[in-house]
């Protein structure tokens, strides 16, 4: 059988394999195993290195065959289960081509999954690796001495947390089994659901894993709320009673406190057990004594330690004096207070686990994972895995009685409950875009069965940040070796392994790389400032490194927006006058030298002369973007009509410029003045820094608002009409120097805003050719992603571009920026609102429908596709509001 690619005039047009006169295209499962077949036949696993390759990881081939991890991942697994791949356990997990290792080495694999790579070549090279254990005594026994203890620590290391926010916590727990002779009573509080018994559960195990307690030490649980209203019958079922100690009682029994002798005693909800029951522990807790009810002299020994737990503040909850004769207090956080990481471990593990119990894959949307991070959780972690519960068991039952192929869980089917309030945790979007890989097109399998929890959580975390530095190194040491085994030449190597390291740091925006080259420097700097400019100021900066205190990239992007607008007014002879210039060299001599280097290198590049006074404006600028402020700056806020609008410009500005005196607000256009006005003047109040705030705002009633506000609040205000986003650039730069008032402010900002991107010329016949979502596509999928709360942007904006592009074509019109972004931003929030179930009301629909009825037809046609990609049906109302837009637009 071969195997090749099929051409034509240069093309690719697929992977097939030849048999005969046949030719059968290679299915993903195919590719997937010829390429593990391929590359096992390159690795050389020795038995006198210990550190050798083993295996290849789901991530290696996926990046090699241009197929998601999470599809390789799952026909490894396939093939896992035909016997034609060998899987190692560990982190990452690898595979091999088992019909070629079995048949290279002569050995024969019985059971395909191996627990690690010693235990491989333990099998592959049997004596020889034996005596090589011997020598290597620090090295290969790495399993058979130090497995051990991995296993005496991985029972708190299972818990999700435990190296982060239960740090703390477990090593609490640890001291508290530890210490001699028989260890300290702990007390665990926390809310509801946040896991007190697990953790109890899990202080019990280790406790026997280090040899504490004996195998068989009873651990037993006692729920003092089932017996809170009859003291007396709490009290029998603790300590046990005596024949005759109440009516009824004919026999003695033994109590809990018997069964736990020489264990672990865990009392849940301690804060139920009677003051006479607390009262009857003490004794047990000083001596190891008690006595059963109905008992005046006959005393009882007992060894136990006792675990308690309650939802309650301990000190009005539970007796002083029992409280003092609980040394160790364990407090465990609520859901809230954990990570984004971590709650994302904890919603990956509860899908395994229910893919468990099915005993079937179950497939989960990334939105849906989404939603899942960011609603609120009352019940903490109790409540999210029994919400997972009842999400797979929806999803099982319409896998059952539809007959479907797969279990699936997509974002149309999960409950309003889930979605309400989403929309509030806007904090959270930064942490989402650093840590997760929420926004490609790839829903997440969650197979319990093959798969380890390590492989669901590297499809939808960017980075661990867990592991150490040395991990890092390794790994880039164990891909330049492959590389090197795949015949990469030494640039080729160089180059990929350059790029792990960018991506490495990625997750701190703040890092200076390449020379401080940031995306944002390279997508949307240079698309409002010369290049030259960027680069001036970058060689400037970083001959004089340590002269500045504040970040670097701010720095760079504020600075060469001042210079773009100062060139272009030295051109047209607008002229600045500094008031003081010899002040200026003198309060800042650094900054002064900084920019008097500036001031020669533009004069050469653009040969120009630049005034002393301009020097010592930039001088002026960078001190103030240096300086420690005492004092609050003038905020800016922007105010316009539209869903987005005002967002959108915001969120630009802050991206370029790293500010936070910018705010925004929105006017939606069924919104009444005297709301926006209410909401306008909160904002103010919230955001002033004693210097006053200015409005930038569109046009109509918000013109009005300065002058109501300042009247209302005594906060000074001013406003700027028809804003725009070099408005908004030049008003947050102005904003943040220390000797800036209000109406100096507003005169500069009318005076040089203008100026903003007037030296980048762009190529219009270029432009022409290409469609408008090429040429917008970067900047607008970056504001999305910035507005949007939980929505797939890239799906979103696929999908909407194609419905735009449907919809100009029947109407013979062509798409320009202005429509483009406007129907993009609309219609992705219009999204989110059908989904939250939340849909904007329209009252004249019947009047849209008779009066723009072809057009109508046409967007209900074309909305289809949206319909049937998200799950959801838009309502009448919101198609009338695209209608109004797209009428409008087009003049039809």
């Amino acid at each position: 059988m071969n195997y090749g690619k099929v051409k034509i005039g240069g093309i690719t047009l697929g992977d097939y394999y030849f048999k005969g006169d046949g030719r059968h295209k290679l299915n993903r499962k195919e590719k997937v195993y010829e390429k593990l077949k391929t590359i096992t036949r390159t690795l050389k696993i020795n038995n006198d290195s210990y550190r050798d390759e083993v295996g290849f990881d789901a991530g290696y081939i996926a990046k090699m065959l241009n197929i998601s991890r999470n599809n390789v991942s799952k026909e490894l697994n396939c093939l896992l289960n035909e016997g034609k791949a060998i899987k190692i356990l560990g982190k990452p997990v690898l595979y091999l081509d088992k019909i070629y290792i079995e048949s290279k080495f002569n050995i024969i694999i019985d059971d395909p999954i191996i627990a690690n790579a010693d235990k491989l070549k333990k099998l592959i090279f049997k004596d020889s690796f034996d005596n090589l254990t011997k020598e290597n005594n620090n090295k290969i026994l790495y399993e058979e001495v130090s497995d051990s203890n991995k296993i005496k620590r991985s029972v708190f290391d299972n818990i999700i947390g435990s190296d982060d926010s239960l740090k703390k916590q477990v090593n609490q727990a640890k001291a508290a089994i530890m210490y001699p002779p028989r260890g300290l009573h702990t007390l665990l509080i926390g809310p509801t659901g946040t896991g007190k018994t697990t953790f109890a559960e899990v202080m019990y195990r280790y406790a026997v894993e280090i040899g504490k307690l004996k195998p068989n030490a009873p651990y037993v649980i006692f729920n003092c709320a089932d017996y809170a209203e009859n003291s007396q019958l709490l009290i029998s079922h603790l300590f046990g009673y005596v024949k005759g100690a109440f009516t009824g009682a004919d026999t003695e029994k033994k109590g809990l406190i018997d069964q736990a002798n020489g264990g672990i005693f865990f009392l849940d909800e301690v804060h139920r057990l009677s003051p006479e029951g607390q009262e009857m522990l003490f004794t047990l807790i000083d001596r190891g004594k008690y006595r059963r009810l109905g008992e005046s002299e006959n005393t009882r020994s007992a060894d136990i330690l006792i675990i308690a737990a309650t939802t309650e503040d301990p000190k009005s909850a539970i007796l002083g004096t029992f409280l003092r004769r609980i040394p160790v207090v364990i407090n465990l956080p609520s859901l809230s207070q954990r990570s984004l990481k971590e709650r994302m471990t904890l919603i990956c593990r509860f899908f395994r686990d229910e893919s468990s119990k099915i005993k079937e894959p179950v497939t989960v949307q990334k939105e849906v994972l989404k939603v899942l991070l960011l609603y609120n959780c009352p019940g903490n972690i109790g409540q999210l895995k029994n919400d997972i519960q009842l999400i797979c068991a929806n999803a099982f039952l319409e896998y059952v009685t539809k007959q479907q192929d797969s279990i699936n869980i997509k974002l149309s089917q999960i409950s309003y409950r889930f979605k309400e309030g989403l929309f509030s945790i806007d904090n959270k979007r930064e942490e989402l875009t650093q840590n997760f890989n929420l926004n490609d097109f790839e829903n997440i399998t969650f197979n319990g069965i093959t798969e380890s929890l390590d492989d669901n959580l590297k499809d939808v975390i960017l980075y661990d940040e867990y592991k150490t530095e040395e991990d890092f190194y390794d790994l880039i040491l164990k891909n330049a070796q492959k590389f090197y085994n795949e015949g990469f030449s030494t640039n080729q190597i160089i180059e990929n392994i350059n790029k792990q390291i960018e991506n490495r740091f990625d997750s701190t925006p703040s890092k200076v790389k390449n020379g401080g080259e940031t995306k944002a420097d390279k997508e949307v700097i240079l698309k409002i400032v010369t290049p030259d400019i960027i680069k001036i100021v970058k060689d400037s900066l970083i001959e004089t490194v340590g002269i500045l205190n504040t970040s670097y990239e701010k720095v760079v992007y504020s600075l060469a927006l001042h210079i773009e607008t100062l060139i272009e007014r030295l051109k047209s002879g607008h002229i600045v006058i500094h008031p003081n210039i010899q002040k200026a060299y003198k309060d800042h001599k650094n900054e002064y030298a900084i920019a008097q280097k500036i001031k020669c290198k533009l004069e050469e590049k653009f040969s120009i002369k630049i005034p002393d006074d301009e020097v010592a404006f930039i001088a002026t600028f960078l001190y103030s973007v240096n300086m420690k402020k005492e004092q609050g700056n003038i905020e800016v806020l922007v105010i316009t009509h539209g869903y987005a609008t005002a967002t959108n410009m915001v969120q630009v500005v802050k991206t370029l410029l790293g500010y936070d005196c910018i705010h925004a607000l929105d006017m939606p256009l069924e919104e009444k003045a005297e709301v926006a006005l209410e909401k306008a003047t909160s904002i103010v109040k919230k955001i002033d820094k004693g210097r006053g705030v200015l409005l930038l705002v569109d046009m109509g009633s918000l013109t009005t608002f300065s002058e109501i506000i300042t009247e209302k609040t005594g906060i000074p205000t001013r406003t700027i009409r028809m804003v725009s986003t070099p408005m908004v650039i030049e008003a947050a730069r102005k904003a943040m120097m220390p000797n800036m008032n209000l109406d100096l402010l507003v005169k500069s900002v009318l005076n040089t805003s203008y100026l903003i991107g007037e030296g980048v010329k762009v190529n219009n016949s270029a432009a022409k050719v290409q469609c408008p979502h090429l040429i917008y596509e970067d900047r607008s999928i970056n504001m999305l992603e910035e507005t949007l709360t939980f929505l797939n942007v890239k799906k979103a904006h696929k999908t909407l571009s194609k419905v735009l592009e449907k919809i100009a074509l029947a109407c013979n019109k062509s798409i320009d920026e202005i429509i483009y972004i406007k129907f993009l931003f609309h219609c992705s929030c219009m999204i989110e609102r059908v989904i939250r179930n939340e849909p904007l009301p329209y009252k004249k629909i019947r009047e849209i429908k008779d009066t723009k009825k072809n057009l109508y037809n046409i967007i209900k046609d074309s909305f289809t596709l949206v319909e049937e990609v998200f799950g959801i049906i838009i309502p009448d109302s919101e198609l009338a509001y695209i209608v109004e837009m797209i009428d409008t637009h087009f003049n039809l």
